[in-house]
């Protein structure tokens, strides 16, 4: 697991609390929403070859987001967003170590759907002894600085694996098939 990734400066936000029963409990804010979370389906996994690799016996491991659950809090300077992100692994037979590093990032954008931030982060995956699979939780606590009395319910939050462009190519093929 995880140390807990606090970024309280940073402008991104995570969570759609709305949608997950979680939101302001005073009913002045009943009003206001989370961002809308969505984790790009291209980016969502992420297949780690050996260097030269080009099949699947080449495998050292792969990665997916598979989830994600939170909820955020208003105060008079923007929302504090609560997540925690899930990711599972998989071990491939070229895998020489226990341990699988893979980076994701968290990007914010605007009503307008222009991006505000990307912030990424490297996060590493021990499979134990013996054990083909294994998966972290991530959490993350950012801040989006908001008016007061502002909504961030149209700002949306993306999440994906950064690739190489050959692994975006791998993606794209397998979501083909």
């Amino acid at each position: 697991m995880r140390a807990l990734v606090v970024l309280a400066t940073a402008a991104v936000g995570l969570s759609a609390c709305s949608g997950m029963g979680l939101g302001p409990k005073d009913p002045a804010e009943a009003l206001l929403a989370c961002p809308k979370v969505s984790i790009i389906r291209d980016l969502s996994e992420v297949t780690v070859l050996r260097p030269g690799g080009r099949d699947l016996t080449d495998l050292e491991s792969r990665a997916a987001l598979a989830d994600f659950s939170g909820n955020c809090e208003y105060t008079s300077t923007g929302v504090t967003v609560n997540v925690n992100v899930f990711l599972i692994a998989e071990r491939g037979p070229a895998m020489k170590s226990d341990i699988a590093k893979y980076q994701y990032f968290v990007a914010l954008a605007k009503p307008d759907d222009s991006i505000v931030s990307k912030v990424y982060f490297d996060t590493d995956v021990t499979f134990p002894a013996g054990q083909p699979r294994a998966g972290s939780k991530e959490e993350l606590a950012p801040k989006i600085p908001l008016p007061k009395d502002a909504n961030a319910k149209d700002w949306k939050v993306y999440l994906g694996f950064q690739l190489t462009p050959e692994q975006l190519a791998f993606n794209r093929a397998q979501l083909k098939r």
